[in-house]
């Protein structure tokens, strides 16, 4: 009679993303940590920097509620997320635009440093961008000059052209390659 059902076919499926999942915390684990430094001239070391994923949206709900922002949007909206010790203690809103990646509110845990991790996530966004082509980040930071600590050009908003960045062989850019590869 078969699976009439398809209770064969969905525990085919759940060990398929079981597996992804799996792969997906592998690779991330192996990722080199991205690091920068911060107005005082410390190292952010030990932050990993990535596209946040579907287990990462309740850590960054709680995140959001502890600076005010409703937890829902963890949920509706893509965040880039920065962890230490496998716990979430920042993130960054994005959206993609043809060829630009485009950053929005950033959440950070008031305990951790906010300085620190901002300049973190920042960069490591510039760095995520350029592994998937984009050709320029755009950050609108009202508060503070975050952007501006990793590298961004202030204008209309904060730009990082990463075309520019990849070729150029000023002091500031070699800089920029040794503290991440």
């Amino acid at each position: 009679m078969g699976d009439p059902f398809g209770l064969e076919t969905a525990r085919e499926r759940q060990k398929d993303l079981l597996r992804e999942a799996e792969e997906r915390r592998m690779s991330r684990s192996l990722r080199k940590a991205h690091r920068g430094v911060d107005r005082r001239g410390e190292l952010v070391e030990d932050v990993d920097v990535h596209w946040g994923l579907a287990e990462d949206e309740v850590a960054v709900a709680d995140l959001l509620e502890l600076n005010g922002v409703p937890r829902w949007v963890s949920f509706e909206e893509r965040f880039i997320v920065a962890q230490k010790d496998c716990k979430v203690l920042g993130a960054v809103r994005y959206r993609m635009e043809s060829k630009r990646l485009l950053l929005g509110l950033l959440v950070v845990d008031p305990w951790a440093g906010e300085e620190r991790l901002a300049t973190a996530l920042y960069r490591g966004a510039g760095e995520l961008a350029r592994e998937i082509g984009a050709g320029e980040v755009v950050a609108s930071a009202p508060r503070a000059g975050y952007p501006g600590l990793a590298g961004y050009r202030r204008g209309r908003g904060w730009r990082l052209d990463l075309k520019r960045r990849q070729g150029a062989d000023s002091s500031h850019g070699l800089l920029y390659r040794m503290l991440y590869r």
